[in-house]
């Protein structure tokens, strides 16, 4: 049985980077609800979570690119009796290639995931903690929210509405609920397979471990911080884009993925 009063919802929990931010909430005390399509991956970390650290972990599967999942959700929490004092708002996934040449409903199902259900569940959650009096969402960008991004154009767009909505919203709920956003930049995860994407070679040296990142977030999560980037390297990046026009910065990342080639 559990000590800890506390509980954090985090979605995108069955693989790479939820993973870890499950991991390292669990280390910090957190019981944990985990949500994400598949329930075989979350059964098997709710196991060791609680074994480790002795936290209660529940798992609910849900496909939150689904429309009106996220107040499916928020209903089986109500049932459980479980109120997040954490929101991290992590799932999603992309699509690679050229934006006409996408298939509309794997679209359609990310631009639900990444956006939709992510603002309906800051929304709900949100609400509640504010109701509270206090509470922390983290949302997961990317470093391609700074930026156009020619063949990533609608992941990298959704991403760029992610980084918006949480500062803007860390000012709107702040001091006593802080919205905190993470923007990393490349990590071994199943990003790739999914979204089709090859990593181009500038990058490689970028890439950090989900571990690190999620120790990253969570770090600037309990800070209040409304914003942060992981890595030194994709600071360093996401700086450099204020630098230049936004057109120039598109023709950039266009070149460096290989698209002037294709």
């Amino acid at each position: 049985m559990s000590k800890s009063t506390s509980w954090a919802l985090i979605t995108g929990a069955s693989s790479g980077l939820g993973i870890e931010l499950a991991r390292s909430l669990a280390a910090r005390g957190s019981n944990l609800v985990l949500t994400a399509r598949t329930a075989a991956p979350m059964e098997r970390l709710a196991g060791e979570l609680g074994r480790d650290h002795g936290i209660e972990a529940v798992v609910e599967p849900l496909d939150l690119s689904a429309p009106g999942s996220a107040g499916v959700l928020a209903e089986r929490l109500d049932a459980r009796g479980i109120v997040p004092d954490i929101l991290v708002n992590n799932a999603g996934f992309g699509l690679s290639g050229r934006f006409i040449d996408h298939d509309p409903v794997r679209l359609a199902a990310m631009l639900q995931l990444n956006i939709v259900s992510l603002t309906e569940l800051a929304q709900i959650f949100g609400r509640r903690m504010a109701a509270q009096g206090r509470g922390r969402i983290l949302l997961t960008a990317s470093l391609a929210a700074f930026q156009p991004d020619p063949l990533l154009a609608a992941y990298g767009a959704s991403k760029a509405y992610v980084l918006s909505l949480g500062e803007a919203l860390n000012v709107e709920l702040g001091p006593k609920v802080t919205v905190t956003v993470l923007s990393p930049g490349l990590m071994d995860t199943g990003f790739n397979a999914v979204a089709d994407f090859e990593t181009p070679k500038a990058f490689e040296s970028s890439k950090l471990e989900p571990a690190e990142v999620a120790r990253i977030g969570l770090d600037a999560l309990f800070r209040g911080r409304s914003s942060v980037v992981a890595g030194r390297i994709n600071r360093v990046a996401a700086f450099g884009t204020r630098l230049m026009s936004r057109h120039a910065a598109a023709r950039m990342t266009f070149g460096l993925s290989g698209g002037a080639k294709a």
